[in-house]
């Protein structure tokens, strides 16, 4: 299992590492530092800015605490919703591989590693050619059983064209 968690990330890595390379060239005048995917846990607030898009078999949304891609810190966060967003509230389900609204998170200061959310929801509040935005619930457990309740989530990102 750890190295499909693995094999996943290189592939995020590589894909989002793609579309940056790709973002320069973007004519929508749509600044990236508008983008953010933001969350809490237990008190503390996370704020995750210049959130790089990604698309194979869904779109995925994801931030870090990093510099760049290649520097991502030590905590992540991906959102991943299906190629043909829905607005509506979508219920997490089923873990890496259940399911079209996902949410994995990757912290090594909390034990988590690429680990993905068994139960929450993503609410899809807008999508237009300049962003989608949402806001979303996340209840995920470590390889370790330890819990965690990531709550008052939003996001704004770029889709892909």
């Amino acid at each position: 299992m750890k190295k499909q968690k693995y094999i996943l990330i290189a592939v995020l890595a590589m894909l989002g590492s793609l579309v940056q390379s790709c973002s320069s060239d973007d004519d929508s005048g749509a600044p990236a530092s508008d983008t953010y995917i933001r969350f809490t846990i237990d008190g503390t607030d996370y704020d995750f800015g210049n959130i790089i898009t990604a698309e194979s078999l869904s779109i995925t949304f994801n931030g870090n605490n990093g510099e760049t891609i290649q520097d991502v810190g030590d905590t992540r966060i991906s959102i991943y919703l299906p190629l043909d967003i829905v607005v509506g509230n979508h219920n997490i389900e089923g873990g890496a591989f259940g399911g079209d609204y996902k949410v994995s998170f990757t912290s090594e200061p909390m034990g988590f590693d690429f680990d993905f959310a068994h139960d929450g929801s993503i609410n899809v509040t807008s999508v237009t050619e300049d962003y989608v935005e949402g806001t979303f619930t996340a209840t995920i457990m470590s390889e370790s059983e330890e819990t965690i309740t990531l709550v008052d989530g939003e996001f704004k990102a770029m889709p892909i064209e």
